[in-house]
């Protein structure tokens, strides 16, 4: 028998059966003392063993829970920037300046939430602010929000409550573990992008949702999965995906550098999700950086 706290009880075999002793009446009284305090002390320690069991302290969230307590019911995409672990990473001082620009309006912020229900955009950011930055509000002195008038009220609205209001929160969950940046988003979302970007549209319709992860130091490891209602329509996004990057690899054939990273992007699908993984060093950034 395995008891509350781990302990094996088992019988001992080599024991003789106890039917076996015959007793006085003074012994068994004397013996049942013993056995009275033997059994308290073996219920006390199953108690403690039981209690013991029961106070592993589970490791914190990934996603800070202030932080995802602002998060609207109506959030479609939802990403997430370690601002400190990024800034420290040789890789920063290459990204465009419309990328680093992102993170200026909550300069003082150490973590970064951005999300968007497809309409409104919010920053939500975990720092030592002190004041509100400029175009943000403080609910606490290291809480701040940012974005569209609708989408402020509607996470202020939100943290009261004190929980988050959407799902995206437990898929992001192990996202968020250990990668400088990631992003979740739902299949019905629209990114903001425009130009040959619209293209990442298509491809996350074609799917239920969409994640990207990227782990960031003196190159990046990315991973961008998406699953898809059937088996038949992830085999379809493979092929398409497997045909983008082939021909952007032949479109920058003049760029070897460049092509020779597009061609290292590998490609697989298990069941219904297909899954990108893309890893480059800090030329092979610099390379694929000349792209934006």
């Amino acid at each position: 028998m395995v008891t509350p706290g781990g302990f094996c009880i088992t019988s001992c075999p080599n024991l003789p059966p106890l039917r076996r002793f015959h007793l006085g009446r003074g012994a068994r009284t004397r013996a049942c003392r013993v056995d009275t305090r033997v059994d308290a002390w073996f219920v006390a320690l199953l108690a403690l063993a039981a209690v013991a069991s029961g106070c592993h302290n589970a490791p914190p969230p990934a996603i800070d829970r202030a932080m995802a307590s602002c998060l609207p019911a109506d959030t479609v995409i939802l990403g997430g920037v370690d601002c400190q672990r990024l800034r420290a990473s040789p890789v920063y001082r290459k990204l465009p300046a419309a990328v680093t620009a992102m993170l200026e309006p909550l300069r003082p912020a150490t973590y970064l939430l951005l999300a968007s229900n497809g309409r409104d955009y919010l920053a939500i950011g975990r720092g030592p602010f002190g004041h509100a930055p400029p175009g943000a509000i403080l609910l606490a002195p290291d809480l701040a929000l940012s974005g569209s008038p609708d989408a402020v009220r509607a996470a202020t609205a939100q943290h009261r409550r004190g929980v988050a209001g959407t799902p995206l929160v437990g898929l992001a969950e192990h996202l968020a573990s250990g990668h400088e940046i990631w992003i979740v988003a739902m299949g019905s979302a629209t990114l903001p992008v425009s130009g040959n970007a619209q293209n990442l549209n298509r491809l996350l319709h074609q799917t239920e949702y969409a994640t990207l992860a990227v782990r960031v130091t003196d190159g990046i490891q990315a991973e961008a999965t998406g699953v898809c209602g059937t088996a038949e329509g992830a085999r379809r996004l493979e092929e398409e995906l497997r045909a983008m990057a082939s021909v952007a690899a032949a479109a920058e054939a003049r760029q070897p550098g460049i092509a020779a990273q597009l061609r290292a992007i590998q490609v697989s699908r298990e069941e219904r999700t297909v899954r990108v993984d893309l890893r480059a060093d800090a030329a092979g950034v610099e390379q694929l950086l000349r792209l934006f």
